[in-house]
């Protein structure tokens, strides 16, 4: 099971007047979902080549083709290290997917590519191809709620992660992610991630960022029965969880 979406606690976890903050830097926050493991990210100097240019595409770049200058749709960096425009492998797959635009895995690999570089404007434009083309493949799906996600839009990685349920209804890693939207968001809505990595659970009872997550989260609604409930599991599935001392602290300090 992949775990890279555990949730970790960046600042202090409120547990209402009586707890005071006790998780700081010890519980996690979903940094990264992990439902779809082929987008793990690659390191993102690898194979720089020159800049890209329209004539390295056959010509005129085609309607709807990404700008291919150094930047996010937003006018920010494309990625921190620049090398969503001038990765060898970005460049290649994005003529092919741009010289055959109605065939679905190259539209879908450009899109991993340009997520793996931390490009999403980009892959998000490539996964817009390819599920015109087949709009309920779930692992399209995923990978498009992963890039929202990455970029940081909760509710709209919360659409695609829902799409991809539909199809794929008892992906636990799926339902987790689409838990963590719920937690991410501002303001979270805690009462419906808790909802969600129920349900993960119900799928795989030892699935350790879906009790994790959990607990987290009842522990900031101050639902002790839920909270104890998700830590005893969590003991029971991984003894070695990093984040069970800072859990147990909490629960402790509950009323």
């Amino acid at each position: 099971m992949n775990t890279r979406h555990l949730l970790y606690c960046v600042g202090g976890l409120a547990l209402g007047f009586a707890v005071g903050f006790y998780l700081a830097n010890q519980v996690n926050l979903p940094a990264r979902p992990a439902a779809d493991t082929a987008a793990a990210a690659a390191p993102a100097g690898e194979g720089a080549a020159g800049p890209l240019d329209p004539t390295q595409t056959g010509g005129q770049l085609p309607p709807g083709h990404p700008d291919i200058s150094n930047t996010a749709s937003d006018g920010s960096p494309a990625d921190p290290n620049g090398a969503a425009a001038t990765n060898a492998d970005a460049q290649q797959a994005m003529e092919a997917a741009d010289r055959k635009p109605g065939d679905f895995d190259l539209q879908l690999e450009a899109a991993r590519t340009f997520f793996n570089l931390r490009a999403y404007d980009k892959a998000a434009l490539y996964l817009e191809r390819a599920l015109k083309l087949r709009p309920r493949d779930a692992g399209a799906l995923v990978l498009a709620g992963n890039t929202k996600y990455d970029a940081g839009d909760y509710p709209a990685a919360a659409a695609f992660y829902g799409r991809a349920l539909a199809v794929r209804p008892t992906d636990a890693d799926v339902r987790a992610d689409l838990g963590n939207t719920y937690f991410q968001r501002q303001p979270p809505d805690y009462a419906r991630a808790i909802e969600e990595y129920r349900q993960a659970v119900g799928v795989n009872p030892r699935h350790e960022t879906a009790l994790q997550n959990m607990a987290s989260a009842a522990v900031r609604v101050g639902d002790k029965a839920t909270a104890r409930e998700a830590v005893e599991q969590l003991a029971a599935a991984n003894p070695e969880n990093r984040s069970l001392p800072a859990l147990r602290s909490a629960l402790a300090q509950m009323p």
